[in-house]
């Protein structure tokens, strides 16, 4: 069947057409190969990676790292922008806020951590006041650090006394596996400088968050001396 000269005009516009979108198509969104990797485009086969600021995600480029969107991925490690974080959901990692009462815990120092008035609860912040022992009771600041005794946060409890502070922190699920409760309620953390000494590295300074001396010794031992240990170790950074 000959198209007469209209008809074959049109057939050649809307051939154009599609070559001029360089082959995607309404509803399969399947791009030229020269597109891989850009937003909206299929991610580059090689890698599975996109442009900077695009994320792969089912095989598609989409905006990473905003609040809902998907994780931004660099060298397998996963951010968001600003002080949002990539959290594990039922849609898998996506950037949210994080640190306030209901939100993911913000992660600082590779500790998980909440704003004032809430603590971390299993990845999640929750308020104190929800955890308190005594709601007329005193408002005590704990500590808690880790199985090495290096500081890792302090939470505000309220109690009657210092000794229900420290068994309300102790009983009230605010503590990860391996955490322990330090032992003198409102004490800080505080940054110490250790001058470690190995075998293979020879002296070098090296910083701890502790809540006291001992501890401090402790964590620096468990934390920076490695599988073979420390010939010494002393408090305060290395001299000459």
């Amino acid at each position: 069947m000959k198209l007469n000269s209209p008809m074959r005009w049109l057939v050649m516009v809307f051939l154009a057409f599609l070559a001029g979108c360089g082959g995607c198509q309404t509803g399969s969104s399947t791009c030229d190969s020269s597109r891989h990797g850009t937003q909206g485009c299929e991610c580059r086969t090689s890698s599975a990676s996109c442009n900077a600021g695009l994320a792969c995600n089912s095989g598609k480029c989409e905006p990473c790292g905003g609040e809902g969107a998907v994780c931004c991925v660099n060298a397998a490690v996963t951010s968001c922008n600003g002080s949002l974080m990539c959290v594990m959901g039922s849609n898998g990692e996506r950037c949210r806020n994080c640190g306030d009462v209901g939100e993911a815990c913000c992660v600082s120092s590779g500790n998980q951590v909440c704003n004032p008035g809430g603590v971390c609860v299993s990845g999640n912040c929750q308020s104190v006041a929800a955890l308190t022992c005594d709601d007329t009771g005193a408002l005590y600041a704990v500590g808690i650090q880790d199985a090495n005794l290096c500081a890792v946060r302090v939470v505000e409890v309220r109690a009657r006394s210092a000794a229900d502070a420290l068994d309300c922190a102790t009983s009230s699920g605010m503590l990860s596996p391996g955490e322990r409760v330090f032992e003198v309620p409102g004490t800080p953390i505080t940054d110490y400088e250790m001058c470690v000494e190995t075998e293979g590295e020879g002296r070098r300074t090296t910083s701890v968050r502790a809540f006291g001396d001992f501890e401090a010794m402790r964590c620096t031992r468990w934390t920076r001396c490695g599988d073979v240990g420390c010939t010494s170790v002393a408090y305060g950074a290395c001299t000459p």
